[in-house]
């Protein structure tokens, strides 16, 4: 099964313009900082799409959209901070065929806790267009007396300021990269980070570490030449602004982590960000494949061909985008060895301290997918329910509903913590009631397939197959008995 890179983080799945037939694109992109003997703050980096808003004449031969921002922190009811304010896109003569985005960037002070943040986008220019909210949760947790590392910010350009403007940060204008996705003709990867409270470790000045590196999203492995360490002087706050050239970034999914580590190399504080590549002209490094020694490991063992290509085609789960290439491609030979150097050095990589234990338990929970999730057309593995489960382990809760009135059988998934990530859901429907594949369709875990629209299609069985595409920006089906994919999902049991 082809896993689809997800290209863009969405804030907001689609806004429907009646009168013009116009969607608002918009993306969002939060930090947080601290503020040694302050308060903290959050950052908000909203772009919009310029061809997905509506353009108004307001001078003779010059256009602008304006789009309306309302930003919202809630503690319960209590609204902690607020603001509304109107954007002005960039001024066009010209509206045929206008590409691009344009970047709003917003600060609020907050203290140390937990928050609701609502966000509600209105195109001005679309006087008959219904705002938009989307909620999502906020933490902001900064230690005043232990070392810390800021959330990490994604940069597209920087350059020295020379006056103050919303983007001014420690003395440099910092244009937010709101995208955390990377084609082949990004060169290099460019990022933000503070580092606070060493003085705190270390009350008598002197230098500590600083490490950052790309680690594989899939196996939390570092990359072989992404890894770079500096000292760093003691300080209450240290800047952190560096460029990674990745032109040999493999396609994939991957963390880029900050730590912070005292003199000894232990670690004090950490702080990673997601983003995605895509690099088709990368490929697996085949010196260093072909030079992995397998006599007298698990991997020798394994003659058979067919034996092989079936075990390589069940790592699909836990490969990077990188690896699935490659095997997919490696199974259509007879090469026995590079298949038994592949497989050791897969898992020597993610467990080398016992990579034959390491594979032997993870076939273990194969051949259970298998028993559980095969069709007759498919292995356990090969489905969308067998690749989250050998991806992400046992879901805490699973709730099933194969004969729920006016739905196609569904099941929702729910992981306390998955991934770094907590309080992630994986949804799963049935559309041809006979046969035991489930597809996924809609998760919120990072990299997955989201699709806040997911309820409509469990229930277009019953309102009809054009259900599901009719009312662009509604999410949740309409209350009816025995409907409650929407309160299984919130909260399972």
């Amino acid at each position: 099964m082809k896993r689809i890179l997800l290209s863009l983080i969405c804030l907001m799945a689609a806004i429907s313009g009646i009168a013009q037939n116009k969607v608002v694109h918009s993306f969002l992109s939060s930090t947080t900082y601290n503020v040694p003997g302050g308060t903290p703050f959050i950052e908000n980096a909203i772009a919009f799409d310029c061809s997905s808003v509506i353009y108004k004449q307001f001078e003779p031969g010059k256009f602008k959209a304006t789009v309306e921002i309302q930003t919202i922190f809630k503690q319960g009811e209590k609204v902690c901070n607020f603001s509304k304010e109107a954007l002005d896109s960039p001024v066009t003569a010209d509206t045929t065929n206008i590409v691009g985005a344009f970047v709003d960037q917003q600060r609020f002070s907050l203290p140390n806790g937990e928050y609701a943040m609502e966000i509600t986008v209105k195109d001005l220019n679309d006087s008959r267009q219904t705002p938009y909210t989307s909620t999502q949760t906020v933490v902001i947790d900064y230690p005043t007396d232990a070392p810390a590392v800021s959330d990490i910010l994604l940069v597209e350009s920087y350059s020295k300021a020379t006056a103050n403007s919303e983007f001014t940060k420690s003395g440099y204008d910092l244009i937010p990269r709101v995208y955390s996705f990377y084609l082949a003709n990004a060169k290099e990867l460019t990022f933000y980070a503070e580092l606070y409270n060493s003085d705190k470790y270390y009350p008598d000045g002197g230098q500590y570490l600083v490490n950052y590196y790309i680690q594989s999203y899939e196996s939390a492995v570092k990359m072989k030449e992404f890894n770079y360490m500096k000292r760093t002087e003691v300080s209450n706050a240290n800047i952190l602004l560096n460029t990674i050239n990745i032109q040999n970034l493999p396609t994939g999914n991957y963390y880029l982590v900050v730590e912070m580590r005292d003199r000894n190399n232990e670690l004090l504080s950490s702080n990673s960000v997601f983003f995605q590549r895509y690099n088709p002209g990368c490929e697996i490094n085949l010196a260093d494949l072909r030079a992995t020694a397998v006599n007298n490991t698990f991997a020798a063992e394994i003659t058979n061909l067919d034996t092989l290509r079936e075990y390589l085609r069940c790592l699909n789960p836990r490969c990077s985008e990188s690896e699935r290439d490659y095997v997919n491609n490696l199974v259509k030979t007879d090469d026995k060895e590079t298949m038994q150097q592949f497989l050791y050095n897969f898992w020597n990589t993610r467990a080398p301290f016992n990579p034959k234990d390491a594979w032997q338990e993870y076939y273990a929970q194969v051949k259970r997918v298998n028993a559980s999730y095969s069709t007759r057309t498919k292995k356990g593995y090969m489905t969308d329910r067998g690749y989250v489960y050998l991806r992400y382990g046992t879901p805490d809760k699973i709730c099933e509903e194969p004969f729920e009135p006016g739905a196609y059988p569904y099941e929702i998934w729910h992981y306390y913590a998955v991934a770094g990530q907590r309080n992630k859901h994986c949804v799963f429907m049935s559309q041809d009631m006979v046969t035991n594949d489930y597809q996924l369709i809609h998760s919120d875990i990072i990299g997955e397939v989201n699709n806040p629209r997911w309820q409509m299609m469990i229930y277009s069985r019953f309102y009809g197959a054009d259900y599901a595409g009719d009312i662009i920006d509604q999410t949740e089906a309409p209350a009816a008995w025995g409907t409650h994919a929407g309160d299984l999902y919130n909260n399972p049991r």
